[in-house]
């Protein structure tokens, strides 16, 4: 009776040690398999200096102190920022988002319906910031302006993408968006005012390589003006001109084709 009972403890401590090792084997495999990913993450921030980019938003001036910058959701859903003016010190930052957040507007900005609405019957805002953004979607490039006018959808969007940059902890960095392989729109219609030389106003925005493409009225102040594509933001570019005194109106002349 004591050689059985001898027996069945051993077996039972046997297996006792064979469970132990093959939790411990597998908590060890677990733990080497999140340290291989993180390496893996930090090697490519740390060899390339830059990041892939989905969605890139570019929040210009307007007559009061608004925040400049341009922001990027990185394509692993962490952000990037070029502060300008009235957010932070001028800079390059990094930060990890509110997840949840990023999800939302991803699904928000997810419809092709979103990117091409009809703003014509809307009233224009005064003073409305120049708000841009593009979306690498996998269908192809997504890119929408505000132009003085906003809907209530897109006022959502742009509220959240706010909120998304002013919620995160920003770091000073040295890492960079990749450059897009995107061309951003050059060519603005603008109309001035009676009595406004074309050739004297686009002095003010030499800094954009500015430049005359034609006249589209022979008798009206219509022309039809481009930037050169290396020179500055394009967004930067169509913004300032809207905010010219002496210009009626200006908008891009064509917009980014929904295709890569």
């Amino acid at each position: 009776m004591s050689q059985t009972i001898r027996c069945n403890l051993y077996l039972e401590m046997k297996c006792n040690y064979i469970i132990s090792l093959a939790l411990a084997s597998s908590l060890t495999f677990v733990i080497l398999s999140c340290s291989s990913s993180k390496s893996k993450v930090s090697a490519t921030k740390n060899d390339t200096g830059q990041w892939p980019w989905v969605v890139k938003y570019d929040r210009g001036s307007c007559f009061g102190e608004c925040p400049v910058y341009t922001f990027y959701l990185l394509s692993d859903h962490q952000g990037l920022i070029d502060a300008k003016y009235n957010l932070m010190e001028p800079g390059w930052y990094e930060a990890d988002l509110d997840q949840e957040a990023v999800h939302q507007l991803l699904s928000d900005i997810e419809p092709e319906s979103w990117w091409n609405q009809d703003l014509s019957d809307l009233p224009e805002i005064a003073d409305l910031p120049g708000l841009s953004l593009l979306y690498k979607h996998k269908d192809g490039l997504r890119w929408i302006a505000t132009r003085g006018k906003m809907s209530g959808s897109m006022t959502e969007v742009f509220q959240s993408l706010d909120h998304i940059v002013t919620e995160a902890r920003w770091q000073s960095t040295q890492q960079r968006p990749l450059d897009p392989e995107i061309p951003e729109p050059t060519d603005v219609i603008v109309q001035l005012k009676d009595g406004i030389d074309i050739h004297s106003w686009m002095k003010k925005y030499a800094h954009f390589g500015i430049y005359l493409k034609k006249r589209i009225s022979p008798k009206m102040q219509f022309y039809v003006v481009s930037k050169d594509p290396g020179l500055g933001a394009a967004n930067d570019f169509l913004q300032y001109i809207k905010l010219d005194a002496d210009v009626i109106e200006a908008q891009w002349d064509h917009q980014l084709s929904n295709r890569n």
